[in-house]
C-alpha cells in the first residue's frame, strides 16, 4: 500500500471515527424529571397525563430527542410541600401541580394569585398570566426569589364550596361550618372572612376527614373533586368561584437558565401546547364533571348576581388588608389594571 493510500486510509477512518462521535453527541439525550402527585391512566380523567404526554411529545421532537420527559405520578417522590422544596433545589426539575401557597413560602408576594374573586372568566386569567406582561413579570420574581420559575399557569376552573351540612346561597350560610383548606394563609383568611372555620387537612386525608365529620365541606374545582370521588361524602355543592384552580407547571430556574436561547424556546412551546391541551379537556369536561357530581346526588347552586355580590363584598376589605402586608400595594394595583385591560 502507498503511502498516499495509506494517509487516505487512515484520515477516513478518522473522519469515521470523528463522525460516529459527533453523531452521538448530537443525540445525548438530557432526561428531565417532572414529577406530580395525581394518577396516570385515561387522557380524559387525569390532565395531568394529558399534559405530560403533550409536553414530552413537542419536547422530543423540536429538541431532534435531545431532551426526553421522565414523569414521576402517584407522588412517588413526595408530596406537593416535599417536591416543591425538590424542585427549588434542583432534584427535581419539574413539578406539575404546586400552587401559589407553596411557592409563597419561599417567595411571599406569590400568594397575589391567590386572591379571591379576582378574575371574572378563566379566559382573562389566561390573558393576564399565560399571555400577558404580568404572568412573566410575575415568574420572574418567583424565580428569583424563590429558585422555581413559573412555566405555565393552569388556570383551569373555579374552585367552588361544597359541604354537607346545608345549601349555602350567601356567606351567612357559612357560618359555623369547618371548611377544609389548603394550608395556604390566604385560602384560610377567605373562609374566615366568610364566617366559616378554615381546618387545613392534606389532600389525601380529604375523603375520610369528610366523611366521618372532621370538616363539614371543602372548596375544588369539579374536576378536582372527581380525581378522588369527593362527590360521595359532600351533599351541596355552591357555584361560587371564588378562586381559580391555578395549578402551576414549574421548573428549576438553574436548569432553565442553563438552556440555549433556542431550547428554552422549545421548553416554553412545549409547556404552550401542553397547557392548551390540558386546558382544552378540563374545560370540554365541565359540564359533564358537574352532570357526574349531579347524579351522585348532591345539590348544585348557582348564587344570583346579588348573591355572588355578597361573597365579593365580605371578603374583599380583609383580603385587601392582608394582602398588602405580604406583597404592597402596588402589586396588587398591578394585578388588578391587568385584569381590567384584559377584559376589554
Amino acid at each position: 500500500m502507498t503511502i498516499t493510500r495509506k494517509l487516505r486510509h487512515v484520515t477516513l477512518a478518522a473522519t469515521v471515527g470523528l463522525s460516529a462521535l459527533f453523531s452521538m453527541s448530537a443525540h445525548a439525550q438530557t432526561i428531565v424529571k417532572f414529577a406530580h402527585v395525581d394518577g396516570e391512566g385515561d387522557l380524559l380523567e387525569n390532565p395531568y397525563w394529558a399534559f405530560t404526554e403533550v409536553f414530552d411529545n413537542v419536547l422530543q421532537t423540536q429538541s431532534g430527542g435531545r431532551f426526553k420527559l421522565e414523569v414521576y405520578p402517584n407522588g412517588q417522590l413526595g408530596d406537593l410541600e416535599s417536591l416543591a422544596e425538590q424542585n427549588a433545589i434542583g432534584l427535581v426539575d419539574m413539578v406539575g401541580g404546586l400552587n401559589a401557597g407553596h411557592l409563597a413560602a419561599y417567595y411571599p408576594p406569590a400568594q397575589i394569585l391567590e386572591m379571591p374573586y379576582t378574575f371574572p372568566t378563566t379566559e382573562v386569567a389566561r390573558k393576564v398570566l399565560n399571555e400577558g406582561p404580568f404572568g412573566k413579570k410575575l415568574s420572574d420574581m418567583i424565580a428569583e426569589g424563590s429558585g422555581v420559575r413559573v412555566l405555565s399557569y393552569l388556570t383551569g376552573a373555579f374552585r367552588n364550596f361544597s359541604n354537607s351540612v346545608r345549601p349555602i346561597h350567601t356567606p351567612e350560610d357559612m357560618k359555623g361550618l369547618k371548611i377544609r383548606t389548603q394550608t395556604v394563609p390566604l385560602h384560610m383568611e377567605m373562609v374566615k372572612a366568610l364566617g366559616a372555620s378554615p381546618t387545613p387537612i392534606a389532600w389525601a386525608e380529604l375523603y375520610s376527614a369528610l366523611q366521618t365529620g372532621v370538616v363539614d365541606g371543602q372548596e375544588n374545582a369539579p374536576y378536582t373533586m372527581l380525581l378522588t370521588n369527593l362527590q360521595e361524602v359532600q351533599k351541596y355543592y355552591t357555584l361560587d368561584h371564588h378562586l381559580i384552580n391555578m395549578p402551576l407547571i414549574t421548573i428549576n430556574d438553574d436548569f432553565y437558565q442553563g438552556l440555549s436561547d433556542e431550547d428554552k424556546a422549545i421548553f416554553d412551546n412545549a409547556a404552550a401546547k401542553a397547557t392548551f391541551a390540558m386546558l382544552g379537556i378540563i374545560e370540554a369536561k365541565e359540564s359533564q364533571d358537574l352532570k357526574v357530581i349531579r347524579d351522585a346526588g348532591v345539590e348544585i347552586y348557582q348564587p344570583t348576581p346579588e348573591e355572588f355580590q355578597k361573597f365579593v363584598d365580605a371578603t374583599k376589605q380583609p383580603i385587601r388588608a392582608f394582602m398588602e402586608e405580604k406583597v404592597g400595594a402596588e402589586l396588587i394595583d398591578e394585578l388588578e389594571s391587568a385584569v381590567k385591560e384584559a377584559q376589554k
